[in-house]
């Protein structure tokens, strides 16, 4: 009997071993399962509704950690008319040259800049950080101008259109740091360019974010004028969805509209929406259909 001792200890040694690396090994399998279950989402449902926008472009991409996945478009790279979106860029180029404290005084070139919001004044003085809030929030051209003839208004725009061919932005143009029509001129872009541009911001500079997220706010510049700044985005007080966006028109654009979103799941925080809606008569009730259609159609 003493003989089959070590004969029973082998087998009772490899059934344990075999018992826990197979436990091991279904474990690694549960867990990978669900990872991969986690990087398709989100999932489209199988009776996807019907998506009727208006808007002559528009794209919708959801990312994650640094992963994105298309969920709906239209013409994302054909080359359109951006108007005030371009100040999205003109904040980047800002926060790349200029320190936050820094004064600008207010020309009167820059007053005479087509539009009145911000509502600036000759001679005024405001410190760069404020006039990023009048530019952002009211899309002020007269800000955007300023902003530009601090550093020498070809330089501004060079940094512009350099700061785009870095982001490999190839069918973008800019001609001014406003968005304004000139003529038969116009700064440019596609929906698959900007998009590029939103991402950028979204990990680099959180201030323009920031400032982006509020439906009003009050500032007193350096000389003493105070302001209530109200968003030209009129979506950000309609539901938390919404994180942050830029608006823009001219006539060239029509209507434009860029949003960032919650990802509609209960665990929010993982991952985001990027929208951009151009060539829309009704750009934020385009916005709205769009954001419903997501919610329906895909499992969050």
């Amino acid at each position: 009997m003493k003989k089959f001792l070590p004969i029973f200890a082998i087998i009772i040694l490899c059934t344990i071993f075999f018992l826990t690396d197979c436990s091991s090994f279904n474990i690694g399998v549960e867990n990978n399962s669900i990872e991969s279950v986690g990087l398709f989402r989100p999932l489209s449902k199988d009776k996807i509704n019907e998506l009727n926008l208006n808007s002559h472009n528009f794209l919708s991409v959801f990312v994650k950690d640094d992963k994105e996945v298309v969920l709906s478009e239209k013409d994302i790279d054909e080359q359109i008319a951006i108007a005030s979106l371009t100040k999205l860029m003109t904040a980047v180029i800002v926060l790349d040259n200029y320190n936050l404290d820094d004064l600008i005084s207010i020309s009167d070139s820059a007053i005479n800049t087509y539009g009145t919001a911000g509502e600036l004044q000759k001679g005024e003085i405001v410190s760069v950080e404020d006039l990023l809030f009048i530019t952002l929030i009211e899309s002020s051209n007269d800000g955007a101008e300023a902003f530009a003839e601090k550093m020498g208004r070809s330089t501004f725009i060079y940094k512009m259109n350099e700061k785009a061919r870095g982001l490999n932005m190839k069918s973008t143009r800019f001609i001014n740091p406003t968005g304004l029509d000139e003529e038969s001129l116009t700064n440019v872009s596609t929906a698959n360019d900007l998009e590029k541009l939103v991402v950028l911001i979204l990990k680099d500079y959180p201030l323009i974010s920031e400032i982006l997220s509020l439906s009003s706010k009050e500032i007193t510049s350096y000389s003493g004028v105070y302001r209530k700044l109200t968003n030209t985005n009129i979506l950000l007080s309609e539901s938390s969805v919404y994180l942050w966006g830029k608006t823009g028109y001219t006539l060239k654009a029509n209507g434009c509209l860029i949003l960032i979103l919650n990802n509609f799941s209960l665990n929010s925080d993982e991952g985001y929406v990027i929208n951009i809606i151009a060539g829309a008569d009704d750009r934020f009730n385009e916005a709205r259909k769009l954001e419903n259609w997501l919610e329906k159609s895909f499992i969050w």
